[in-house]
């Protein structure tokens, strides 16, 4: 899209340059028509056209050549802008889904709570011990399994809030039963 911009203003300069160039040989041919009364043309005022047409046009070149100079300058700022922005976006894009799957983990895990709560507040009929199949339930690996323990120790442990030593003996006896069972 740039590069067909750069093209149209650098056909438009070359247009101008040729404009440029065409009002600087109409002047020489005025200049060179002046010449004496006989019709011959005088050196000098020939020698003072040339001259002033190789001034026009290496004024010409020299902004021209500037004016391309500073193009590239663009083009190629546009470029690492370019570049620096699909860095930056491709950064967001990979932050943004590890985000998601971390909300995602949470929730489970905050769902998973509540269901523990929930039973143990719901269906204990007063006693305050929770049986250990349900804590375990869905764990495939030696390090899950490891991972779930420390969890609900944390949790049950009797110097926390919803501690109680029954739960904690229980959940003991069902993870030294499961993890005999995965070492086989």
């Amino acid at each position: 899209m740039y590069r067909l911009f750069y093209e149209r203003v650098g056909d438009s300069l070359d247009n101008l340059y040729k404009g440029i160039k065409m009002n600087k040989v109409m002047e020489a041919i005025e200049l060179l028509s002046q010449g004496n009364d006989n019709g011959e043309l005088n050196s000098d005022l020939l020698l003072a056209a040339k001259q002033e047409l190789e001034w026009a046009y290496k004024e010409l070149e020299s902004k021209r050549n500037a004016f391309q100079y500073e193009m590239e300058l663009k083009q190629k700022s546009l470029d690492s802008q370019i570049k620096l922005f699909n860095m930056k976006w491709s950064l967001l894009e990979e932050e943004t889904r590890k985000l998601a799957e971390e909300s995602k983990k949470a929730e489970k895990r905050r769902a998973f709570f509540e269901r523990v709560n929930s039973f143990q507040k719901g269906g204990n009929d007063g006693d305050n011990i929770v049986h250990g199949e349900m804590f375990f339930k869905g764990v495939a690996s030696p390090q899950a399994l490891k991972k779930r323990y420390k969890d609900l120790i944390k949790i049950y442990h009797p110097d926390s809030e919803n501690g109680d030593n029954q739960t904690v003996q229980e959940i003991n006896r069902e993870y030294d039963s499961l993890i005999h069972a995965m070492a086989k």
